[in-house]
Order: structure tokens, then sequence, then C-alpha cells
């Protein structure tokens, strides 16, 4: 026979064992809980397709797609915060994706500065000093020229008549709010704006807009005029403009399509001393 206090005792054990059961079964069904409902906070919301607005994106990837080499004359004009504006007359040549040359004179005559890349390479010249530099290609990234992270193959695509458009992104078009016209907005992932492009009536890009991560403007192309070269509808004029304040403006003309373009021509001498 069990004693009294060993029953009353197995009693506590019981109650105690059955109490941490318990516990233990509350704190499993709470880890099941935050985990699934944290799972569905990772998850991203999904994204309703719009067949008509990634159709218009392909269709603006594929705009003069082959035209692959261009040079041409024009107008280059650079403001920069707290700096005078700059303007240059300009010679201009370009292979896609990677190699450019812009070739900068004064207004009054003499060579200004030459800015390049022969795909390995970014150069910069200042003639007038005699400065020469040269560092890696990387992602190709502008911003010591302009001060806006536009890389060499963006600079490219604007001055072929195409809009620089990420890959990975989902399209969707809207309407402006006053009637003026339409825009194909790329999202990311998460549903973020990324990239808002103005289209007129003809679906032909007139503005695009880029942001942030957070939401931000970063910059903004403007496309001024149109002209035709060997059946490629190309831009007259494109203005970039920086959030923070930088712009820079090319004008193009005398443009030659599809011309050869020999590879020592992306790889500028050094000044003589």
């Amino acid at each position: 026979m069990i004693p009294f206090s060993d029953l009353s005792l197995c009693r506590k054990r019981s109650r105690s064992s059955h109490s941490a059961i318990s516990a233990r079964t509350f704190i499993a069904l709470a880890m099941v809980v935050w985990l699934t409902s944290g799972c569905a906070l990772l998850i991203p919301p999904e994204r309703d397709l719009d067949p008509e607005a990634e159709q218009t994106a392909a269709r603006l990837r594929r705009i003069n797609a082959e035209l692959t080499r261009f040079k041409c004359v024009g107008k280059l004009t650079l403001v920069l915060p707290a700096q005078t504006n700059q303007s240059f007359r300009a010679a201009m040549a370009g292979q896609l994706r990677q190699r450019l040359r812009i070739d900068m004179f004064a207004p009054f005559g003499g060579a200004a500065g030459t800015v390049s890349s022969d795909g390995n390479h970014l150069f910069i010249v200042m003639h007038p000093t005699r400065e020469y530099h040269r560092k890696r290609f990387g992602s190709g990234s502008l911003r010591r020229f302009i001060q806006m992270d536009v890389t060499v193959q963006d600079l490219l695509e604007m001055m072929v008549g195409r809009i620089p458009m990420a890959d990975g992104l989902s399209a969707r078009t809207e309407q402006d709010a006053n009637g003026y016209g339409r825009f194909l907005v790329l999202v990311d992932h998460r549903n973020r704006i990324r990239q808002r492009i103005t289209l007129d009536d003809s679906l032909m890009p007139v503005r695009s807009e880029w942001f942030d991560h957070g939401q931000q403007l970063d910059y903004t192309l403007t496309i001024d005029g149109r002209q035709v070269v060997d059946d490629f509808v190309l831009p007259e004029r494109i203005d970039l403009a920086s959030a923070h304040g930088g712009r820079l403006s090319v004008v193009l003309e005398r443009y030659e399509a599809n011309v050869h373009l020999d590879q020592e021509l992306f790889v500028p001498a050094k000044p003589s001393s």
C-alpha cells in the first residue's frame, strides 16, 4: 500500500508535469504562429500582370535594336551644383554596349576635354591642364563626370533612341490624372515604383523618371524633338536632370548610324607635354 504522503506527492508531481506539458504546448503553438506570420511578412505581395503593359515595355526595349554604332556632332551643356554652367561643341561616337567617346571643344575654339570608355577603362582628359585620368570600368558609372549615377550603357541607350529599363521589373500602365498622356510604370518585387515612363499619343516615350529604393526621385530624362536617320527614329535632344541639382543636356546633330568605328578611337591619347 502506498502511504498517503506518497499519494499526495504523486498528485503534486502529476499536476507539475501537466503544467509543464501545457506550458511547452503553449510555447510550441506560439512559435508556430510567430513563424507562419513572419513568413507571411517576408513573402512579397503578388503582382497582377498587365499583358498590355508588358508588351509596351518589350516594344520600348526593342526600339532601334539594329542600331549598334553611331557618330555625330552636337552641343553638350553640363550644369553642376555650385558651379558655373559649362557649354561645349562636341563630337561623339558610340558602340553598344560599353564604348563611348565624347570630345568637347570650347566655344571659342580649342579642345576642352574628353570622356571615353573602351569597355575596360574609363578615361577623362582635361586638355588645357593636360590632366589624364584612367580608372577601371567597373559598373561604368559616369558619376565622376556628371554627378549622376548614370552608366555608359545608359547614355548609349539614350543616344540611340531607347529608354534604359532595368530587368526583373513588372510593368503596368496608368493614365495621367489630367488626361495629358499615359504612364508605363515599372515596379519591383515589393511593388515599389522604380521607373515611370511618360508616353505620347503614339505611345513613344517622351520622359522617364527613376526612383531609388526609398521611392525618392533619383533623376529624370526628357526627350525633346525627333529626327529620322536611315529609318531610325532618334531624339534631337536629351536632358538628364538629377534630383540634387545636376543637369546634362546633349543635342545630337549630323547623326550617322551604324558607321565603322576603329576600336582605338575609344582609348584617348595622353596630352603631349
